[in-house]
């Protein structure tokens, strides 16, 4: 279906890329002057940095003024960073990882801890990026959810002072928005991209993709008022696969699993988004802005299921019998219904060495998920052979059974489900901070500052699970077939619903048409507040050689919950409370050896915060098998002491450099999700083991690493315009344990932290010439631990995972720009297992198949 590059070719092209650029570019400077002339004949050249080296430069003179072990990723000429969205572009730094979900980077982490230990905000403020309602953790923020064109710079904050929230053990993430007084001239800057992504399942042919930008900015009132004005807009359709998938292993694994098949997935999103901001500075002791920002995106996800289940296997023959087959079909639709953000800020110059500022925002958003899925089933017998390969199954079936199993008359209804969750958040956020810089330049400065904030969530869900029709039904119009080979399986077609027609048809029967039927309406409900009121003071001292900022932060923080714990509809809500304050300290300093050499070190206490669902979330209801689980309201911040040095050495006149990190944190009262024991009685009256899940605190956990960069802007050594071309680099070395608690509040296992990927890197060579350009940059994280269990019977694995991509420029001239990019150049998969520790067979595995995606574009520039 559809047409697809080979590896081999996409080998060829990486290979043949910065060989055609500078052959080309050498060509176009041998045709154009040396240099322009002066009216005295004089030659003057004038060096016009763009594209990567640029992007490049801004980050390493950011790196070099920060007052933290920090790093940066800057926009380029054609304000635009250098990936797909924030999360992929960030993660190009050292230590930064990106947490992906279908082939898109959401979420990030830093230093080998996930998203809910990074505070993220947005020209300093938090900002209501709302997080998908069924994600693991709400504090992360969806970087999804911010284009990424409205942003000028990414900077990666790994050092604490006390000006910095403290819930940050990780670091911290600022977003720096664009600001008219950074231009010289206005500037309007208007792109629109097409492209596809290969890989194309059934029932329906991927088609292509759309997205566009506007950047325009300028000022006005004789430079003493300016005006930003960002707009983004995606279409996005791609498909994915899970091939190979299985779970339910049978004895030790050489037999085939319960279930063996895969899901085959078509993913839509449409989202767009705008920021106008309006600086004035009318006189210069004063200046500030306003800024509003909005974005909106709605996401459709047609999910299916296809698979073996129940075989009987002769480990001596290798065939099976007695097998029966599986259908699932999913259209999930998620999204944030409008994120809406108001921010404002002053600086006003008291004297000529005190500042007072003022900041607020003020945001909302609202993300959804709607989920109606239907199973179906066959009851066979079908029969074949397998093998196994010791990861993944593969399975022929015989003559009898091959046509049974891709037939749709076969397959009957087996039940409905709908699930629906909705969740509003509103974060208000208002600080004063004032600044006393010292005399000259040099001595000592203070700053001090008051800072209150508060995040409300209102989560409302639903859900029902019908089964076993007792009306005149008929789902037969509604089971379809449609040609396509599995990837793995030696089946032509794939049987799946019609889920919309499908899901009207169910309910219209209504749930009286089921004999066994389970859901609630609003047993689920929760509210949750909290609020944060800090203060800090710090002096900072700065000379000829050094600069060190010291103090301390005071955060008391206030939660309050409101759930149903037992489920009960439309009861009244239990209402928790919980108080703790706490006394952060943290030093910065560093000393600047020569004009080249920094050393930077850096002490600090943090804290992490409890997920603020797990405050408030009543229990779910058990699944088959009895499992469930709850939130704990008593839940206790963790608590961590950080230590960290940097070596930074710049050369090239600032624009190229090296620099090596060393970090420790040491976190007590880590939380992790504790696994209670219980009997469950299922709808058949049967007594099983069965447990549920609940977060607290107990174990304590480790984490050290060593981080180090290379940036060389310009390899000049090379002759003529392979001289153009650059190279940056970095690894990221970690190490980590974590100690589980069990119910007797014994120390069960030691582990390594969920998220902590051992090794990071990035890579990437660029040319920048006078008209082309390009850029291969390649990724790469080690295996990491995604979900924990208590006895490592349901450890969830994600396998180490690279991706290479690329893209090409070329400038017409000095207003139109074409460009092509490929993501995820060699087709690279990732792996997911559900390992078990107990049985020593893993429980479930799955991979996943992204595919590769070529954009063309254009930008215009004026």
């Amino acid at each position: 279906m559809g047409c697809n590059v080979t590896t081999a070719g996409a080998s060829a092209l990486a290979i043949a890329l910065l060989t055609t650029t500078a052959q080309a570019q050498t060509q176009i400077q041998a045709e154009a002057p040396a240099a322009a002339k002066t009216e005295a004949g004089e030659a003057v050249t004038e060096v016009v940095v763009r594209g990567t080296r640029l992007s490049n430069q801004r980050a390493a003179d950011a790196k070099r003024k920060a007052a933290q072990v920090s790093d940066v990723v800057a926009a380029d000429d054609l304000n635009k960073l250098p990936d797909q969205n924030l999360a992929e572009a960030a993660s190009r730094v050292a230590g930064v990882s990106t947490f992906q979900d279908e082939g898109a980077g959401l979420y990030i982490g830093v230093r080998g801890l996930s998203q809910e230990f990074v505070n993220v905000t947005l020209d300093g403020q938090e900002a209501s990026v709302a997080p998908r309602p069924f994600d693991s953790n709400l504090r992360g923020a969806n970087l999804e959810a911010i284009p990424s064109t409205f942003v000028k710079q990414v900077e990666v904050i790994k050092s604490a002072t006390p000006d910095l929230d403290g819930d940050a053990i990780a670091g911290t993430v600022n977003l720096v928005t664009r600001s008219a007084f950074d231009a010289r001239k206005p500037w309007l800057s208007v792109g629109v991209s097409g492209g596809r992504y290969e890989e194309n399942v059934a029932p329906d042919d991927v088609k292509g993709s759309l997205k566009g930008k506007l950047s325009a900015g300028t000022t006005f009132g004789k430079g003493k008022y300016g005006l930003v004005f960002d707009a983004n807009g995606r279409s996005v359709h791609r498909d994915n696969l899970k091939p190979g998938a299985w779970f339910g292993p049978v004895g030790d694994g050489r037999a085939l699993p319960e279930e063996v098949g895969g899901y085959f997935y078509q993913r839509q999103e449409d989202s767009s988004g705008a920021t106008a901001k309006v600086e004035f500075r009318p006189v210069q002791t004063l200046q500030g802005y306003v800024s509003l920002s909005y974005f909106d995106s709605d996401i459709v996800i047609d999910k299916n299921k296809h698979a073996l289940y129940g075989a009987v296997s002769n480990l001596t023959t290798g065939a099976f019998t007695k097998a029966t087959a599986t259908g699932r079909t999913d259209k999930v639709r998620y999204g944030v219904d409008g994120s809406l953000t108001v921010a404002g800020g002053l600086d006003y110059a008291l004297t000529t060495r005190d500042t007072l500022s003022l900041k607020g925002s003020s945001s909302s958003s609202t993300s959804y998920q709607d989920d109606p899925r239907v199973d179906l089933y066959y009851g066979g017998p079908l029969s074949g052979t397998y093998a196994y390969d010791g990861t993944s199954y593969t399975y022929q079936f015989d003559a009898a059974s091959a046509p049974k199993f891709v037939n749709p008359a076969n397959y009957v209804f087996n039940g409905y489900r709908r699930y629906k969750e909705e969740l509003a958040k509103d974060v208000d956020t208002v600080r004063a901070d004032w600044t006393r810089r010292a005399a000259s330049g040099e001595g000592l400065g203070f700053k001090a500052g008051l800072k209150w904030r508060e995040t409300r969530i209102d989560y409302t869900a639903s859900n029902l699970r019908w089964r076993n029709p007792v009306a005149s039904a008929d789902f037969r119009p509604f089971i379809k077939g449609a040609d396509y080979t599995f990837p793995g399986t030696p089946n032509g077609k794939v049987v799946y619903a019609d889920i919309e027609a499908l899901s009207a048809y169910a309910e219209g029967l209504g749930a009286a048409s089921f004999s066994r039927r389970e859901g609630y309406v609003n047993g689920m409900d929760y509210q949750v507040s909290e609020a944060v009121t800090a203060g800090y003071a710090l002096a900072d001292y700065t000379s000829a050689r050094w600069r060190v900022i010291g103090g301390l932060r005071y955060e008391k923080t206030s939660t309050e919950a409101l759930n149903r714990f037992n489920r009960a509809e439309n009861a009244a809500f239990v209402t928790t409370k919980a108080d703790y304050a706490d006394v952060l300290p943290s030093v910065a300093a560093t000393w600047f050896i020569n004009d080249q050499w920094l050393l930077r070190l850096g002490a600090s206490r943090t804290i992490g915060r409890p997920d603020i669902r797990d405050l408030a979330r009543g229990e779910t209801p058990p699944n088959d098998n009895g499992i469930y689980s709850r939130g704990n309201p008593d839940l206790k911040p963790r608590r961590s002491t950080n230590f960290d040095a940097s070596l930074e050495y710049y050369f090239d006149g600032g624009r190229s450099l090296i620099s090596a990190a060393v970090f420790h944190k040491d976190i007590q009262d880590e939380i992790f999700d504790l696994q209670t024991p219980y009997k469950y009685t299922d709808a058949t009256n049967r007594v099983i083991d069965s447990y549920y899940v609940q977060p607290d605190n107990g174990g304590d956990a480790e984490i050290s690493g060593v981080e180090l960069s290379f940036v060389k802007d310009r390899l000049n050594f090379l002759p003529g315009a392979l001289a153009n071309l650059g190279f940056s680099a970095n690894v990221t070395l970690n190490d980590g344990s974590l100690d589980l608690i069990g119910a007797n509040r014994q120390v069960v296992r030691s582990v390594s932290p969920e998220g902590l990927s051992e090794q990071l890197a990035n890579a990437a060579l660029f040319y920048e010439g006078e008209r082309l350009s390009g850029r291969i940059a390649w990724r790469y994280a080690s295996a990491q631990t995604q979900q924990l269990s208590i006895d490592g019977s349901g450890d969830l694995k994600l396998d180490d995972y690279g991706q290479t991509d690329l893209s090409l420029g070329y400038r017409l001239n000095r207003h139109l720009d074409l460009s092509v990019e490929v993501w995820n150049l060699f087709e690279d998969e990732q792996s997911f297992t559900n390992t078990n520790a107990v049985k020593g067979v893993p429980n479930w595995y799955e991979r996943q198949r992204y595919g590769r995606a070529v954009w063309f574009g254009v930008n215009y520039k004026f």
